[in-house]
């Protein structure tokens, strides 16, 4: 950053938890990605672009469940465990509710169980409710009758998901992201797996792969994390059970859990109102984010409807744009969403024990990594994202919308680590009040847009939206935090570097690769990280200090 003495040594990075997690995460991220990758233009050779598009307009609906049992528990329960890892004399003094919840000194496995019973049964119900409506919200709602056997088919995934969920949050709270990280590798792989399988048998009896082989995927992949997340959770306790009980420190944030004879903690009840104190704010946030996300998906096929297009044009282009060029887009955001998963805990953490100059520094550290990684990927993006969509997908459509979506990473990257800064901080209101003013433009966008100007309208209303949502994020992040900040060594620094990379790395490609390298996708890899190699040695060589 600057020179300022608060800064941390370089050496200190390698055992910093929220880098070394994050580094976990991203890794576990990046290699499924690019299954994930592959796995989507296998996918969309299998089904088509209408089919991709028909699979797509599900996963508002499973948003939604996911908000209401599964992603706000995970994330009470990141967080508490998280700031009850202290001393007895800090603990629970982030936490609102202290004076109407007294709580008794216990161990994260009880927060865990009542985190599991919570969040399990709002999944059940959300399960039985999307199962037994499933035609009516496929009709109405989703306006595609051939979603209603998809929406049974992912019906089946949500309480899979809940319990996965839970067990990530209470390793995310500790600090031991290896678990989830490998977890989420596990279901890429066997989802992957599953599909490809799925298709070799339908295509050899003489039947064309549906949506629903998808829809089959995601079940046996959330089985797989679900499987693995639980047995190294036993295996744990059952390592933890026959290690030789040592004298309990009284400095130590948790002491031996009181147990029934079923292994359960006999104060596990007692976190079920800490949990939804914490869990509902972030479950109205997302609840309501999902359902405006939901309404602007089902609104942008019949908008381009009124602009011009068939239902199937609207389909397919609307299968291109999110099951295609979008999820490309959010490709690198796996070292962001890494970073932003490990920060809330650590800022819990950092906030119940009053250590703000450890909140500065890793607040300064993240936005600078956020920063420099959106830029770097707003120009591979931008000089060759044409070229990605006719090598990756022959599809000149997804190469245009990478190009277009491009200018969306400084922001989407940055948002997301903001976002995270402040629930961390306990500022989920804020987080929520961008968040809908964000989408509320964006849906402007689809309204009046889109039927004048077809698909651009909705881009134009995405990179309007992330605009919005990271200008009010970092409003309201410079009130708690102070971000050592330079115009020059931040922003115009690395936008310069971008431009001597991408410059150097051009002329490279047309004088050597070019000639020496005709397989097009090849020579795109070797391009894109050329500069990209270019781009963070440039950025090393001038930097003063990170």
């Amino acid at each position: 950053m600057s020179s300022n003495k608060k800064t941390l040594p370089f050496s200190a990075l390698a055992t910093n938890p929220i880098l070394t997690g994050a580094a976990i995460l991203a890794l576990a991220g990046f290699a499924s990605r690019i299954i994930g990758f592959f796995y989507r233009i296998f996918l969309s050779q299998q089904i088509g672009a209408e089919g991709m598009g028909v699979y797509q307009l599900i996963f508002p609906v499973f948003s939604v469940c996911f908000s209401l049992c599964c992603g706000p528990v995970q994330t009470a329960i990141s967080r508490y465990v998280a700031a009850q890892n202290q001393s007895p004399k800090h603990r629970f003094s982030s936490v609102p509710s202290e004076k109407l919840y007294p709580l008794p000194s216990d161990s994260p496995e009880a927060v865990l169980q009542a985190g599991l019973f919570l969040s399990f049964s709002l999944a059940c119900l959300c399960a039985v409710i999307v199962y037994a409506g499933s035609d009516m919200i496929a009709e109405h709602i989703l306006m595609e009758e051939r979603c209603g056997n998809l929406l049974r088919l992912m019906a089946l995934t949500i309480p899979i998901c809940s319990i996965h969920c839970c067990i990530s949050g209470y390793y995310y709270g500790l600090q031991k992201a290896y678990i989830p990280a490998l977890a989420q590798l596990a279901e890429q792989i066997i989802r992957v797996t599953s599909v490809y399988g799925i298709c070799l048998s339908l295509t050899g009896s003489g039947q064309h792969p549906t949506a629903a082989t998808a829809v089959w995927g995601m079940i046996c992949g959330e089985l797989a994390s679900l499987v693995f997340t639980a047995i190294s959770y036993f295996c744990h306790q059952s390592c933890q059970a026959f290690r030789p009980k040592q004298r309990q420190n009284p400095g130590q944030a948790f002491h031996h859990p009181q147990e029934n004879s079923h292994g359960f903690s006999c104060h596990s009840p007692h976190y079920l109102p800490q949990l939804l104190s914490l869990a509902l704010p972030l479950s109205a946030t997302r609840l309501c984010i999902s359902l405006l996300q939901s309404g602007e998906a089902v609104m942008i096929p019949s908008r381009l409807q009124l602009y011009g297009m068939s239902s199937t044009q609207s389909l397919s282009v609307y299968g291109v744009l999110t099951g295609m060029a979008y999820p490309f887009i959010l490709f690198p955001s796996a070292v962001i969403q890494s970073m932003a998963v490990m920060l809330l805990p650590d800022m819990a953490h950092s906030q119940s024990i009053g250590n703000q100059e450890r909140i500065d520094i890793n607040t300064t550290r993240t936005v600078t990594i956020s920063l420099y990684l959106g830029i770097l990927c707003t120009g591979l993006f931008l000089f060759y994202g044409d070229t990605m969509g006719e090598a990756l997908f022959s599809n000149t459509l997804a190469g245009s919308y990478i190009v277009t979506l491009s200018w969306l990473c400084p922001f989407l990257y940055l948002s997301t680590t903001l976002g995270s800064i402040l629930n961390g901080l306990g500022q989920t209101r804020a987080t929520f009040w961008h968040s809908i003013l964000s989408l509320l433009a964006q849906l402007c966008f689809v309204l009046f847009l889109v039927p004048v100007i077809g698909i651009r309208g909705y881009l134009y209303g995405l990179l309007f939206g992330q605009l919005c949502l990271t200008i009010l994020h970092l409003r309201s992040t410079r009130r708690l935090v102070h971000i050592h900040y330079q115009v020059i060594h931040h922003l115009l620094r690395p936008m310069g570097t971008l431009g001597l990379s991408a410059f150097i790395s051009k002329k490279i490609t047309e004088v050597l690769l070019t000639p020496m390298i005709s397989h097009s996708i090849i020579r795109l890899g070797i391009s894109c990280a050329l500069l990209a190699g270019i781009y963070g040695c440039l950025l090393l060589a001038s930097r003063n200090h990170l």
